[in-house]
């Protein structure tokens, strides 16, 4: 392929990138998102929020005096688009160009990376960008057999030191990077070369504790002791709850999509060869998150965003190994691929069509009505998609998401078993992808199809804010607590869950007014949608499945004890 050709590949991929994300610069902050932003404005508040190393702080608090509140999603964008270049430059010398092309694609369209590239905070943005800048480096380290070498370890060890400083999470970055280098050299590993190893890590783990402790002297805000016992909350002790691992797993699959995990079933022995760094990576990641500690009271479908950036590389290889093997690309130039093509836009066509039929929206709780209607086959649901993280919240169809995924399926395991299809069935993969991934972004960004929470919540705060006779409201699942405190108006939230009904019995006798964006839905028949069916609706606004109203529930309190 031409320079000029792959120059004009990159800059349509930068724009599409840009073009995929720049709407969702100005939605709603939600929950964990403003709570970052607000401790961003005080760098003495910041430093014991962040209960993180202390770069994580300092470098909230240094994007939030370039870019305030409102335009605080720039600086997750930034990084993300660095790293769109960083995995160019990372993946060329292991993979290939044709490769990396793929890769880059995937990692533009992936709504996971959509949304990640917008989330205010570390998991989504800075940490991918310096896991790929360890990549590169430690590519340019094993490449060099000259007094360079040197020169790339010392800007690795850097590069890590900077991650680690950031979040501690960041250890999986610099043990997957041991790990390769111990794979591939075990055979030539001499004693003396081992110990090299073990006392460059004791130096650089020495290193990184004598950082913490200046930090902590000249910036007492930050504290060590916080920052151990932030993670030592995940160490499992208050005991797992494997149904939030499990939701929280596979609303993951969904961000990520059957276009990054359906072709993982045809790895070739030299695509792991050369992607076998970000396997590492991901079985690390896999042994920390759902094994080592206790993340079900995290949010963790935030922490998997690691696994984006090396299910890109490994998916993008995939799809360059099968379209080089069966010179397809010959072939689509020649028109001889005009019938998966055709067939692919009628498939993507198909399940798009089906977010257009009738769909129940179901409560969250009981979880068991859910459920029910998945395993009998009653899918035309709406899957809610909110998280303490963020979003505040869209709708996508789950009979759409599960048909994308079955069929992708089936295409991949045809595949494997017609080697002559396969580079029709990739396109065939393709176009659902990228319809699956679409929709996933179109349903965040602007959500024509399900409805729009920004639109509701703009209206909805705007009434609060006028109402001279509102002092406080209560926000259900804290959807508009960053609209409402700025107009002094936010007195807290509540959750619609069995396990807080007790306390906010309590609660809601001690307040008047509420707002009640409901997505997830609420049960009606359960203590929550008895309550507000007894109060009064002061305003009421509807986009698409999703309503916002705000109560007066001066009356109902008094009935609490009855309901």
């Amino acid at each position: 392929m031409r320079r000029k050709h792959i120059a004009i590949i990159l800059f349509c991929l930068f724009v599409a990138f840009l073009v995929l994300r720049l709407p969702g610069i100005h939605l709603p902050y939600h929950q964990d998102e403003w709570k970052n932003i607000a401790a961003s404005s005080d760098i003495s508040w910041a430093g014991s929020y962040f209960t993180h190393p202390p770069l994580m702080a300092l470098s909230f608090v240094a994007a939030h005096s370039i870019l305030g509140d409102d335009d605080f999603r720039l600086f997750p964008l930034f990084f993300s688009l660095v790293s769109l270049l960083l995995l160019y430059a990372a993946l060329k010398r292991r993979c290939g160009e044709n490769a990396t092309l793929w890769s880059l694609f995937l990692f533009t369209i992936c709504f996971y990376n959509i949304f990640a590239s917008i989330q205010p905070d570390m998991d989504g943005s800075l940490i991918p960008f310096f896991f790929l800048l360890c990549v590169y480096l430690y590519d340019n380290f094993n490449s060099i057999n000259d007094r360079r070498k040197w020169k790339w370890l010392i800007f690795l060890a850097a590069a890590a030191l900077i991650g680690f400083l950031i979040k501690l999470s960041f250890i999986l970055v610099i043990g997957a990077i041991i790990a390769d280098y111990v794979w591939d050299h075990w055979r030539e590993l001499t004693v003396k070369k081992a110990s090299a190893i073990v006392l460059g890590s004791a130096c650089l783990g020495a290193l990184y504790a004598a950082i913490l402790y200046i930090f902590q002297a000249i910036y007492p805000a930050f504290s060590i002791s916080g920052m151990l016992g932030h993670a030592n909350q995940f160490n499992g002790e208050a005991g797992r709850n494997y149904m939030q691992i499990i939701v929280q797993g596979v609303k993951a699959l969904y961000y990520l999509s059957p276009v990054l995990l359906a072709p993982l079933l045809l790895i070739t022995k030299d695509i792991f060869k050369r992607t076998k760094l970000f396997f590492i990576y991901l079985v690390f990641g896999f042994i920390f998150y759902f094994i080592l500690f206790d993340f079900s009271r995290g949010a963790l479908d935030k922490y998997l965003m690691f696994a984006i950036v090396p299910l890109a590389a490994i998916t993008g290889a995939v799809f360059s190994g099968i379209w080089k093997r069966t010179g397809s690309e010959k072939v689509l130039l020649q028109g001889r691929m005009k019938w998966p093509i055709l067939i692919g836009i009628a498939i993507s066509l198909a399940l798009l069509l089906l977010n257009f039929l009738p769909h129940d929206v179901l409560a969250l709780y009981p979880k068991t009505e859910w459920f029910s209607s998945a395993l009998h086959f009653k899918w035309n649901i709406l899957n809610p998609f909110t998280g303490g993280s963020g979003p505040t919240g869209f709708y996508v169809s789950f009979l759409f998401i599960a048909s994308s995924f079955i069929v992708s399926l089936i295409l991949v395991v045809a595949a494997l078993f017609k080697k002559g299809w396969s580079a029709g069935i990739m396109i065939m993969l393709l176009a659902i992808g990228f319809t699956y991934n679409m929709v996933m972004a179109e349903e965040l960004l602007f959500g024509r199809i399900n409805g729009n929470v920004s639109e509701v919540l703009s209206a909805v705060s705007l009434y609060v804010k006028q109402d001279s006779s509102i002092k406080q409201v209560i926000s259900y699942n804290d959807i508009g607590a960053h609209e409402f405190g700025k107009a002094g108006k936010y007195a807290g939230r509540f959750y619609a869950t069995p396990d807080y009904e007790s306390e906010h019995r309590i609660r809601f006798a001690n307040y008047d007014h509420y707002v009640v964006i409901d997505i997830p839905h609420l049960y009606e028949y359960g203590f929550y949608g008895r309550f507000f069916s007894n109060c009064k609706t002061m305003f009421k606004t509807v986009s698409g499945r999703i309503d916002g109203r705000v109560y007066d529930c001066s009356q109902a309190k008094k009935l609490i004890p009855s309901l």
